[in-house]
Parts: structure tokens; C-alpha cells; sequence
């Protein structure tokens, strides 16, 4: 079983200087995929990590997160094994708090809800609820070293395409957040 038959993922941040990886397991712990840091070195000891694979467990690439460079709003693309745009993950700004919003290429447009950036939201769409996610670090040495993990639960049968947005729109923000931690200290 892979990351497309899991309802329940967690995905356990491995970050070091130079990357952004995570490993992807099921809620019993076993491996089911993973996100790789891709780019040249140069480019991500300048810029950051600015392209993120997601490969099934058998490797399989099923998505790559993309921020391209942009001023004003923080825009990412969440593109299928092809290089075909699957979405678009917009940073937002209103007057007290920040969110996301997903535009599917294939289907409805998503929104992250709750306290995005403290790591407890849900994806909602037209139908309701796509999916929750919370965000905890699992002890006091990876907090100090900044690991978090989330888990991200879908409710049953949610169509492929709003789980790959979903999936794309928690390493944006995990990406964002990481910039704002650059640039603010």
C-alpha cells in the first residue's frame, strides 16, 4: 500500500542544512513514501529548497512541489509525475492571519482553515471537509532542531487529485514557514 491507499499519513520532517526531506509512513508506522530535496546545491544554499519530490514507497515519483520565484504572494506549483500542472498553492493575506488556498487544474478550489501556521487546520472544499492535519513535534531535541512532524488524515475516498493538492499544499506551507524562519533570524 502506498501513499495514494492511505487515508492516515504522517509525515516525519528529516530536514538538514541543505534539504527538506521527510518520511511518509502510516499511522502502524510502516514506510509508504517519502519527499526528497531536489536542486542543485548552490541553488539551495542560496535560495532554499525550492523543489520537493514525493515518491511512493516502491519510488515511484507521484508529485513535485515547485516555488518558483515570485514577489507579493508566495505561489507553488504542485506538478504530477509527467510535469503536468495537478495545482496551485497560493499564500493569501488578510488583515489578522495568513492562509492558503488551492487551485485544482482538474476540480474545486481548496482552502486550509483553522491556525495554519501553528499546525492545525483542515482542507475544505465545496463538498465539506477534505482532510485535517495537525502538526507536533515528537520530542524535545527535534523541536530544538526545528523537525516537526505532521499528521494528515483524508477522509475516505477523497478523489486523487484534492489528496495530491492537499499533500502539495502541507510542503508549501512547511516551505513557507521555513523561509519566514530564514528571513527572520
Amino acid at each position: 500500500m502506498g501513499i495514494l491507499e492511505t487515508d492516515t499519513i504522517v509525515l516525519d520532517q528529516v530536514s538538514t542544512f541543505m534539504s527538506n526531506d521527510f518520511g511518509i509512513h502510516d499511522l502502524t508506522g510502516r514506510p509508504v513514501g517519502r519527499i526528497v530535496t531536489e536542486g542543485g546545491g548552490m541553488q539551495r544554499f542560496f535560495m532554499g529548497s525550492r523543489q520537493l519530490a514525493v515518491v511512493d514507497a516502491d519510488e515511484r515519483l507521484l508529485i513535485r512541489v515547485v516555488d518558483p520565484p515570485d514577489f507579493g504572494l508566495d505561489t507553488f506549483e504542485v506538478q504530477d509525475w509527467q510535469g503536468t500542472l495537478v495545482a496551485k498553492v497560493v499564500k493569501e493575506f488578510t488583515f489578522f492571519k495568513k492562509s492558503l488556498r488551492i487551485e485544482l487544474t482538474t476540480g474545486p478550489q481548496l482552502r486550509l482553515t483553522g491556525s495554519i501556521f501553528d499546525g492545525e487546520f483542515e482542507v475544505v472544499g465545496p463538498g465539506g471537509r477534505a482532510a485535517t492535519c495537525s502538526r507536533s513535534w515528537p520530542g524535545l531535541a527535534d523541536m530544538l532542531t526545528g523537525r516537526d512532524s505532521y499528521v494528515l488524515g483524508f477522509v475516505p475516498q477523497v478523489p486523487t487529485p484534492e489528496k495530491l493538492g492537499t499533500i502539495g499544499a502541507v510542503i508549501a506551507l512547511e516551505l513557507i514557514r521555513t523561509k519566514e524562519r530564514r528571513n527572520n533570524g
